[in-house]
């Protein structure tokens, strides 16, 4: 009886979802906006995720300098694409950037210091999407909460890694776990085409840590 309530209640919940995006679809064409803006056919687009959450982090690629925002996620900057040497003056790491493409550089990470992570593309720009990038030092896991029920989204998302799954335009809540123990939880995000959102686990001093951050795109 437990499973079959248990099952009923994913079903229930999905169909919150999907009755959701229907009531919200005359206004999906007006939130694309976020990636109209035409990107050069020799360019990509890089962004960093401050791992250690330090202030004054630099990078190189191949002697081009960016400096790093403090904050978990920075938007989206547009650079030459290539293969770059990337440097933080301790460690490197050596990528290929594709024509177009997206890409979040994790600088500061626990094993190589440097990790490169090719961003999914979405494929229907009238729908959101959700990112979620561990790199705490255990398996994470990303739950939807909606009218007091929760759905896991991503389960044991090892460190070092990245999950993305394209939703409909929805507010909803998210959870953050590590095991039994709660990281984070917000009791209500918007996802449209034009907020996509992006979760960030990272260790602090006060244990790991969840950051919500919507993606954007420096012009």
């Amino acid at each position: 009886m437990l499973e079959i309530r248990k099952s009923y209640r994913f079903k229930f919940f999905s169909l919150l979802l999907v009755g959701w995006a229907m009531s919200q679809s005359p206004v999906l064409s007006n939130d694309a906006a976020l990636y109209d803006a035409p990107i050069p056919a020799d360019r990509s687009l890089v962004r960093f995720l401050n791992v250690k959450l330090k202030s004054g982090v630099s990078v190189e690629f191949s002697g081009q300098k960016f400096q790093i925002d403090q904050a978990a996620l920075s938007n989206y900057r547009i650079v030459g694409n290539g293969t770059f040497t990337i440097t933080d003056g301790t460690a490197s790491a050596e990528a290929k950037f594709e024509p177009g493409k997206f890409y979040t550089v994790a600088v500061g990470a626990s094993e190589g210091g440097i990790v490169v992570i090719p961003d999914n593309d979405v494929e229907n720009p009238s729908r959101s999407a959700l990112s979620f990038y561990n790199f705490s030092s255990a398996p994470a896991n990303l739950a939807l909460r909606l009218n007091g029920d929760s759905k896991v989204l991503f389960k044991d998302l090892v460190p070092g890694s990245m999950a993305s799954k394209e939703l409909p335009v929805i507010d909803i809540g998210l959870e953050v776990t590590e095991g039994d123990k709660k990281v984070t939880e917000i009791e209500k995000v918007s996802l449209t085409a034009r907020e996509r959102q992006n979760v960030v686990v990272v260790d602090t001093a006060n244990g790991p840590a969840g950051f919500v951050i919507p993606t954007g795109i420096d012009q």
